[in-house]
């Protein structure tokens, strides 16, 4: 194993902490810092009033804690991750029987945050049970294509591990858990208003019952662990050993996260990190694992009012990793160097047919051709993506160059909001780079960046098949493109 002056390493974390201002005990600010390596505490640290008698709301990790269940119940045979979600809620079918795309669903996909969802489904419904809600909210595209981040998948997930074991989640770990990695008796998930666990956000505990699972995590990921597997801190994972692949690169988030740390890909409700994987909930709630060195990193904090959200403490951590691990980043790759997959297809031109949405997107033409191949017709650039809106004025066309080496240039058109006709004079253009890679052998992502007076980006990924076409936007603009947003479906 890996070694370096670990506790010197961590001390110098909290140090940097201090300096940023973020132990200030309001929000914004730091909790805790705790670090096990090798089995053994190396620090432990509170910011006032915190301490290590206080319990912590721990968010989103209680998605990772469901995680762990589920796995458990897979290694019992009682679930597989194939199995559909729907098979286990028949009660909440609807007269006319669940939309196909949510009845295709799997627990694998609800893992991979890939559901048919836009978001949180219970947010749509004030007084629905939140089970249900997942099952009867109208679905916005086929489960399986793409990233979204979605709570009610755990939430769902959780009532699930209930109905299978018949206790909570974390009642029924502490049956799986051997003793000397047992959680404290304290810790529970708050429920909603409908008795459930909110098995997405409601884990509430001590910092140090985080550092306890997260070395079960790291110890059970070490066993008989080959080094190839520490090397690459678990990049691709096992077949049929469901913790490996759990914090694997499973699905690529590059299209939807906002920071570094965000884009870095996704496991079974585990996320990827430079040069790890960790538990991740809102406002700076950590476990980072770092297989390499055996190290475990627990934070707790509310940075939910800092601008760039978290990403100032990760950069900290990572920061002073580098400094004090001299062969650090070689564990980090660009997060396009691990999406360098090779595409289902070499070339293709298709024209889609879009299913009725609220942007009166029509139809998506898309073409592209091999390296070794001439252009697509559009100046010097491999692919063209043409997307066409109906409008007042019969029909805009969006067309979109792109590049997989370099980048492509464009402009979109613009439309009156008023009106809703196309803007004829020199104000009705704005320039765009494009670029694109794979991120998936059949998932296109093509990210623009807008130039001029509307600074901002706009993403779009595509999910291809023969058969269909999956496409999630979002506009980071400050006010235009409003309908790049969302997900559309469409069928050659």
């Amino acid at each position: 194993m890996l070694t370096f002056d670990t506790k010197e390493c961590i001390s110098t974390i909290w140090e940097k902490i201090k300096k940023a201002g973020l132990l200030t005990g309001g929000s914004g600010s730091i909790h805790s810092l705790l670090a096990d390596q090798n089995g053994s505490r190396i620090f432990e640290e509170y910011a006032y009033p915190y301490n290590s008698s206080k319990m912590h709301r721990m968010f989103s990790i209680t998605k990772s804690f469901t995680s762990l269940a589920i796995g458990f119940l897979i290694e019992e045979g009682k679930l597989a991750l194939d199995d559909r979600i729907v098979t286990f809620f028949p009660e909440y079918e609807p007269e006319d029987g669940f939309h196909p795309y949510l009845s295709n669903m799997t627990i694998q996909d609800m893992l991979c945050m890939q559901t048919c969802h836009t978001s949180t489904t219970y947010q749509f419904h004030g007084n629905l049970n939140w089970v249900r809600s997942f099952f009867v909210t109208p679905p916005s595209h086929r489960s399986g294509k793409v990233f979204k981040y979605d709570t009610s998948s755990a939430h769902t997930l959780a009532a699930l591990v209930k109905k299978l074991s018949g206790v909570g989640v974390l009642d029924y770990l502490r049956t799986k858990i051997p003793a000397e990695y047992l959680f404290s008796k304290d810790a529970y998930i708050i429920k909603d208003p409908f008795g459930d666990e909110i098995g997405g956000s409601g884990l509430m505990c001590y910092p140090e019952d985080l550092l306890i699972v997260g070395r079960f995590v790291m110890n059970e990921l070490l066993k008989d662990a080959a080094k190839e597997d520490i090397a690459t801190a678990f990049g691709k994972g096992k077949s049929g050993d469901f913790l490996k692949e759990a914090v694997s690169f499973k699905t690529p988030n590059v299209q939807t996260g906002q920071v570094t740390d965000e884009r870095q890909g996704y496991g079974y409700m585990f996320w990827r990190i430079r040069g790890g994987f960790c538990m991740y909930g809102m406002g700076g709630q950590y476990v980072l694992f770092y297989p390499q060195y055996n190290l475990v990193i627990v934070t707790t904090a509310d940075l939910q009012n800092i601008k760039g959200g978290t990403q100032p403490l990760l950069d900290i951590i990572h920061d002073t990793l580098l400094d004090y691990a001299s062969d650090f980043e070689k564990y980090e790759k660009s997060i396009y160097d691990t999406l360098k997959v090779k595409p289902k297809y070499s070339k293709l031109y298709h024209i889609y047919k879009i299913h009725e949405n609220s942007s009166d997107f029509e139809s998506v033409r898309l073409g592209y051709k091999s390296e070794n191949e001439s252009g697509c017709g559009e100046g010097d650039a491999k692919g063209l993506l043409a997307i066409k809106q109906k409008s007042s004025g019969g029909s805009i066309d969006y067309v979109i160059p792109f590049d997989f080496h370099k980048e492509a240039e464009g402009k979109l058109p613009l439309i009156d909001p008023k009106t809703m006709r196309l803007l004829s004079d020199t104000t009705g253009e704005v320039p765009f780079v494009s670029k694109a890679c794979w991120i998936s052998e059949d998932t296109l992502y093509i990210e623009l960046g807008l130039v001029g007076e509307e600074v901002g980006s706009i993403h779009i990924t595509l999910n291809i098949s023969d058969t269909n076409l999956t496409v999630q936007m979002k506009k980071v603009v400050e006010a235009r493109f409003e309908d790049f947003n969302g997900f559309f479906e469409g069928e050659p």
